[in-house]
Order: C-alpha cells, then structure tokens, then sequence
C-alpha cells in the first residue's frame, strides 16, 4: 500500500479531484458505538465516513457517537461536501471551519475526501497512479 502524497497549497488544483484522498475508508450506520470509540481512540482519526457502498450517508464525529448500539443517531446527515470538479478555493472555503470534507457527486457517490495536513500547508492526497 502507497504512502500519502502531500500537495502544497500553491501547487495544488485545479480541481478538488487532484488533491482527494480517493480510496476513503467509509463505515456502514449500523457500526456499533464500541467499534467507533475504538477508531477514535487514535488521535488522527478526527472524523468517520458513513456510506452504504458507494452512497455516502453522512459523517460520524467523535463527540457525536450515541451512548450504546449503533452509530446510526449519530451520524449528521447535512455535512457539507465538494463535488469532484469543484474548484481548490472551494474545498479551502470549507476545510476553514472542518479538517475533512467528503467529495460527493450530484448522485451521493463518495468519491473520497479532502483534508489538510497537520501544518495546514499542504492537501493529503492519494498517491500518483
């Protein structure tokens, strides 16, 4: 498995497809809360994908998993997302009020995510293909 490529800010775009994290991992609404208090344990993992395949359904953050069973109440169903041809000073609007966004297209596929490194100068994207 390929590392992470990080893309500097000033040579990034043009589009939110060439700076994602396209293979996102993503968990099902019926994950028990104890899988996810698990997950997020690890300090890197500040925000969980929900889908139901390729339909992506929501996200999960860690101060919003329920109390027992699944995480289902939790996720939040109006996060905002970026479609794969939007521009990179979209996705930099976003990412000022969120460390992740999701990149959905029109039909609710997820196609991946987009986040910032630790410093906030460069995009984590996949590695070249």
């Amino acid at each position: 498995m390929s590392s992470t490529r990080h893309i500097p800010l000033d040579a990034a775009g043009p589009a939110v497809r060439d700076v994602m994290l396209a293979e996102a991992r993503t968990i099902p609404p019926d994950t028990p809360v104890e899988t996810v208090r698990e997950t997020f344990a690890n300090p890197r993992v500040k925000l969980l994908l929900v889908a139901e395949g390729e339909q992506f359904l929501g996200t999960l953050a860690p101060d919003a998993v329920p109390a027992s069973g699944t995480i289902a109440p939790g996720v939040d169903t109006g996060t905002p997302t970026l479609q794969p041809g939007d521009g990179i000073e979209r996705a930099l609007q976003l990412l000022e009020h969120s460390s992740r966004v999701p990149v959905v297209d029109a039909d609710g596929r997820l196609h991946g995510l987009v986040c910032l490194n630790r410093g906030k100068s460069a995009f984590c994207a996949s590695p070249r293909r």
